[in-house]
């Protein structure tokens, strides 16, 4: 079944703006929230996500489901392989090309809803960090994208392990690390894997410690 989307030329965050949607219209799960650019488009932790026209910036209504975080990433990674972009997944919730942030991932829960914020650089890169489809080389179009990741996250693939599959397009794994996590708390050490709840399993020598949450940097 396909979506019902709603674009807007511009808006705060389409978070937000999925949320007051389901508070004062008939909307619900299996619509998606879509805009041109945002003024307040945020990720983690409240930090700003810079969203300027050119890139793809939507939330998508879904029913919760256990590691949706994981499954809406591998959705986005999927659905760019079919343009040619192979993007990797960085733990938490980043997608990556050769290094560099292409996009990023955002879970909120509102009521009996999940709110599955995705934004994506397509024409260009709001940070030096960054990279987007067309540097990659190739010329996406928002709404094909936008349709390829909702049959990617509806769909799946039959039998699917979720977390196998993850592992595969990790950009994390395998790599040294250092997480930042409450109360600015520093784990570093060798990724070793992402367990069944979506924690990362850091080898820090003597012990293995287990984080839910965090800011992850690659450091080798």
């Amino acid at each position: 079944m396909l979506p019902t989307i709603r674009r807007f030329p511009q808006v705060e965050s389409t978070q937000d703006t999925a949320r007051m949607l389901l508070d004062v219209e008939h909307v619900n799960v299996g619509h998606i929230v879509m805009a041109d650019s945002q003024t307040g488009g945020r990720g983690r932790y409240g930090r700003s996500w810079l969203s300027p026209y050119g890139g793809l910036y939507a939330t998508l209504i879904l029913k919760p489901r256990p590691l949706i975080s994981i499954a809406s990433g591998l959705a986005v990674s999927r659905a760019l392989d079919g343009f040619d972009v192979h993007a990797l997944l960085k733990w938490p919730n980043d997608i990556e090309h050769e290094g560099r942030k292409l996009g990023g991932i955002l879970v909120e829960r509102t009521g009996e809803v999940a709110l599955v914020g995705i934004g994506v650089n397509l024409d260009g890169e709001p940070l030096s960090s960054a990279t987007s489809t067309r540097r990659a080389g190739a010329n996406v179009r928002r709404g094909d994208l936008l349709l390829a990741i909702w049959q990617h996250l509806e769909g799946g693939e039959p039998g699917e392990d979720l977390l196998a599959s993850y592992r595969k397009r990790s950009a994390t794994l395998g790599r040294r690390v250092r997480v930042t996590v409450e109360h600015q708390r520093i784990i570093e050490g060798l990724a070793i894997d992402v367990d069944e709840a979506g924690r990362l399993l850091v080898d820090v020598g003597d012990h293995i410690e287990e984080t839910s949450s965090g800011s992850c940097e690659h450091i080798g």
